[in-house]
């Protein structure tokens, strides 16, 4: 099934995400996302892009840091209406 628009992830380091948008690219799935405080509020200056893995049953995902891949994915997130 995986992860949808307006759904709040959890990493493993207890950062909570909320996600905004999602494009697929070169054949995987990738989530704009903010980060969000204790009280999950947003924090617009913590702005994240997550690749989506899936194994069986099991989604994961992981911060995108490969800067040339952010700038792909951002035209990507910035040509969605």
């Amino acid at each position: 099934m995986g992860l949808k628009i307006n759904y709040i992830v959890v990493l493993e380091n207890k950062e909570q995400y909320i996600v905004l948008k999602e494009t697929m690219y070169d054949g995987k799935k990738y989530f704009l996302a903010l980060g969000l405080d204790e009280e999950q509020k947003v924090i617009s200056s913590k702005v994240v892009i997550l690749e989506e893995y899936v194994s069986g049953f099991d989604i994961y995902v992981s911060k995108v840091v490969d800067s040339n891949l952010i700038a792909v994915l951002t035209r990507l997130f910035k040509d969605q209406k």
